[in-house]
């Protein structure tokens, strides 16, 4: 291995680049930056760290051209600047080091001049949580950036104030930022200041020993303007039970397509196409001919969308889970005035729930008027004697009392009036998708979320969207639409994905099927019906669609 530290994790959210990485993003600039060689490149890496990529980036632009190197590092930590500039002069006598014991983001807040040919980067992960929300909020509002702020975006931003007209930025970051909500400031910055060239997914590859999926993005100064074709690259772990070639790692078959296996057996799905829109807010995906004919098809077959036929919330937040939800209300804890049944991630399935663990919530909310109103603790003596043996734990809560809020409150009860209402409770996080129908009038805990079904949506328009849910045509249009899946191939399954679900319309023979099915699933109320009608519906829910 040519260094000691691959993999390495470092303080402050940072992961040392694995060198196949490297190698590859220094190929890639190099790749879009052919205008950029002049007499003498400079090159820069903002957080530099043992100098990997700043070594692949020199290695590569030697193999191109004899024109003199400028290589410039900014790092936090004086031991480690000294260490990697050390490091570089061996490998390279001739090129200009410069590793700076700065913080890059502070050192060039006010650049405005370009300076460097080539950036190349593996920033930081922090996120909001890390870093502090008053200094994430600083971040946000110097870079007109809104929502959660990981400390990269900031990186991202600044590489504005340093590039020159006719350079090549390459960086790694996490694949969050093309889907995510919270992305969607920073990606429409990127859109309106840079060109984005290529896109390239590496998912759940490990590449890094942090819990890291990392993707990479190859961008030069000007504006991705509509119509343009950004080059993008998926590689996932896959279990498709086809014929696979060998290869020798992640990065000897990164620009062909197909199914690949390494030395360690893991195997691979390559996907190759273009960025499937620029246009503001839009999720970073790919999209292949195969991808855009099916998703138009699906498209010309799609009557509504998921969030045509409710609202969707996402459950109940207490902050105080050990007092107020639990599977055991017996002794002094029994036949309090307020429980109610609780619905959580221990109920997840298809169609219908699973009723093996039973859990209760001690919820402290009632609606009155149609509004939102706290129950009065003094006229209930079982609630309130249970409640003030804890007084000092939701006494404590001071955000709670901040907000003029009683001190034993649930933090988020969502809409009290809104658990009368059927709904479809689903899971946050799970591999296949498990959305089942509730009519029991349940809480839901806040790891899961809900579709608050609107009155005026027929039986057999439900039905339908609960066998589309749950089928194996829905894990291919999420991971066609929103590619955001997590490690062990598991979805994340939020609102600003399910809301987009499609709905074709419902009265036509082949949804007529589906529609019996379910609600012979539900009548009888026998999950075993569920696995036996499971493949059926999965091929009706296909021939819906095709």
């Amino acid at each position: 291995m040519r260094y000691s530290n691959t993999g390495k994790s470092k303080e402050n959210g940072v992961v040392y680049t694995p060198s196949q990485m490297a190698d590859y993003l220094a190929s890639e600039i190099l790749m879009y930056g052919k205008e950029a060689f002049e007499n003498r490149i400079d090159i820069l890496d903002p957080a530099v760290g043992g100098g990997e990529l700043l070594i692949s980036m020199i290695q590569a632009i030697k193999q191109k051209t004899d024109c003199s190197i400028m290589a410039v590092g900014y790092e936090t930590d004086e031991d480690v600047c000294q260490e990697t500039y050390e490091r570089i002069k061996k490998l390279f006598p001739d090129v200009i080091v410069d590793i700076r014991n700065e913080d890059f983001l502070e050192a060039v807040e006010n650049c405005t001049a370009g300076i460097f040919d080539f950036v190349i980067a593996n920033p930081p992960y922090v996120r909001t949580q890390i870093m502090g929300s008053d200094k994430a909020q600083i971040i946000a509002e110097k870079l007109s950036l809104t929502g959660k702020i990981d400390i990269y975006y900031a990186f991202l931003v600044y590489t504005k104030n340093v590039l020159k007209d006719k350079g090549v930025a390459g960086y790694i970051t996490s694949n969050k930022v093309l889907t995510i909500k919270s992305g969607a400031s920073v990606r429409n910055y990127m859109l309106e200041n840079y060109q984005l060239h290529r896109i390239t997914d590496l998912g759940d590859t490990k590449l890094f020993a942090a819990s890291v999926l990392p993707c990479i993005l190859v961008f030069s100064l000007g504006e991705t303007e509509n119509g343009s074709e950004v080059k993008y690259t998926s590689v996932y772990e896959t279990n498709d039970n086809v014929e696979f070639c060998p290869v020798g790692d992640i990065f000897d078959a990164i620009y062909k397509e197909g199914y690949y296996q390494l030395p360690n057996e893991k195997k691979y799905k390559y996907q190759q196409g273009t960025l499937q829109s620029v246009e503001k807010d839009s999720l970073w995906n790919l999209l292949s001919d195969d991808i855009q004919k099916w998703l138009k098809k699906v498209d010309e077959r799609t009557w509504l969308h998921f969030s045509d036929i409710g609202k969707i919330r996402v459950g109940i937040k207490t902050t105080a889970d050990n007092v107020f939800i639990g599977p055991e209300w017996t002794g002094e804890k029994e036949n309090l005035e307020w429980l109610k049944p609780l619905i959580t991630h221990r109920n997840a399935a298809q169609i219908l729930p699973n009723t093996n663990e039973l859990w209760q919530v001690l919820y402290t909310h009632t609606a009155q008027d149609g509004k939102k109103k706290v129950l009065e603790i003094d006229e209930y003596p079982k609630t309130k004697a249970y409640l003030l043996q804890h007084y000092e734990q939701l006494s404590g809560r001071n955000y709670v009392t901040k907000a003029n809020r009683k001190w034993y409150e649930i933090w988020v009860p969502q809409d009290p009036s809104a658990w009368e209402h059927r709904k479809i409770v689903f899971r946050d996080i799970s591999e296949k998708p498990q959305f089942w129908l509730d009519e029991s009038k349940a809480v839901v805990n806040g790891d899961c979320y809900w579709i608050d079904i609107y009155p005026e949506v027929f039986e057999e328009t439900v039905y339908l969207a609960l066998a589309i849910a749950n089928s194996k045509f829905i894990e291919k249009y999420y991971d066609i639409k929103f590619n955001t899946k997590l490690y062990s191939g598991k979805r994340r399954y939020m609102t600003q994905y399910v809301e987009q679900f499609p709905i074709p319309y419902y009265n036509n023979e082949t949804a007529k099927k589906i529609i019996l099915i379910v609600k012979e699933i539900i009548v009888k109320n026998d999950p075993k019906n569920v696995l036996d009608y499971k493949d059926e519906l999965d091929a009706l829910v296909d021939e819906l669609f095709s």
